[in-house]
Formats: C-alpha cells, structure tokens, sequence
C-alpha cells in the first residue's frame, strides 16, 4: 500500500474536511471534465451519459494484485450497502494501465474482481493518448514509476471523485493512510448526502 503514491490534483479546493467521523475527503468544485471511453462490455461511454445519477469514481490497473483488488471489493460493499439507492448511483473507473488497455483487460479484471455483480459498473478505457488525456484532466498520476515492492506493476494515485447529479465535481477521497474511513462508508456516506440534496430541490 506505501507503494502507492499519493497525488492531489491541482485544481482541488481546500483542504481535507474533518467531522466527528473522521476524515471525510476534500471538497470540491465546478463541472467535471468530460470524457468519451470505451468499457468492458465495448459500450461507448461518456461522463454526460450519467446525468441525474450520482457517480463514484476512481482509477485501477487491471494488471494490479494489491490496492486495486481491494478498491474494487470496496465498490462492491458499497453498492450493497446502498441497497433501493443503489440504482441512483453509477460506478467507473479509470484504466490505469497505458501497456493494458484492450477491451479484452478491463473484462478480464472485471470478472477477476466479481465486480458484475454491480450492474451501473463500468471500467474505462481508451487509446493510450486518450487516457493520458483524460488522467491529465483529473490530475492523476497512472502509469507511473514500477511499485518498488512489485517491479512488474505500476503506481498510480489512491483517487476515487464523488460527482453529483448535474456532473458537477462534489467530493475527492484517498483511504491510503490508517485515519481514514474504508472507501465504502465514505462513498455511501457522500452518495446519501447527494441524494438528499437532490430529494430536496424537487
């Protein structure tokens, strides 16, 4: 998990929020870049697709064996946890790997994963110059220096973005650091907020 590099991107806002739970991410601002992708099932996919839906979202490798495998199971507990909400919410990540970017790598990662059994799931990915381009956007690092522990994989940022229902940039989160919350309270925890802001402006 060390091996992990920790990036904030630049446009982020403020700094992290502290509640009496604990940790909660760093709030943000303004419209998320868009992006037009491809994923596992070979399904165009853009970021405007999902309009009036809260989407979770963060960045795997499908090539990786220790943190991505643990961010996907937290997805997973997430989505049941949500339960009748569940179907508000979409759940994306970025490929985070430029050398594995087939269809045929996000599908085997996602089947590796177990992550079919969430039906808003969608593992993204494009051209090596068309990710570059969409990391850049986020303010990522992917694809970065080999892990010192793993030679023969790669690091990338811990991220995962709340982005709420009219596509705007909400929440940014990183569980790499004991204090904080698993990824899957803090992703409920944010998703229900957002459904209650929504629920209240109708």
């Amino acid at each position: 998990m060390a091996a992990v590099l920790v990036v904030l991107a630049l446009y982020l806002t403020g700094g992290s929020t502290q509640s009496r739970f604990g940790y909660e991410g760093t709030k943000l601002d303004g419209r998320a870049p868009d992006f037009r992708l491809v994923d596992q099932n070979g399904n165009s996919v853009s970021l405007s697709d999902f309009r009036d839906r809260v989407v979770v979202l963060t960045l795997l490798d499908p090539d990786c064996t220790d943190i991505c495998p643990i961010y996907a199971h937290q997805y997973r507990l997430a989505y049941k946890s949500l339960g009748e909400h569940a179907s508000k919410v979409v759940f994306l990540a970025f490929n985070a790997n430029d050398e594995k970017t087939s269809v045929d790598d996000v599908a085997a990662a996602t089947k590796k994963w177990g992550m079919g059994e969430i039906p808003t799931w969608h593992f993204l990915t494009g051209s090596p110059e068309t990710l570059q381009a969409v990391w850049k956007a986020y303010g990522l690092l992917a694809s970065g220096p080999p892990k010192p522990d793993k030679p023969d994989e790669k690091q990338h940022s811990p991220a995962f973005f709340m982005i709420d229902q009219a596509g705007q940039r909400r929440w940014y989160f990183s569980t790499n650091f004991e204090a904080a919350p698993p990824a899957s309270v803090l992703i409920v925890k944010h998703v229900m907020a957002l459904l209650a802001e929504d629920s209240a402006r109708r």
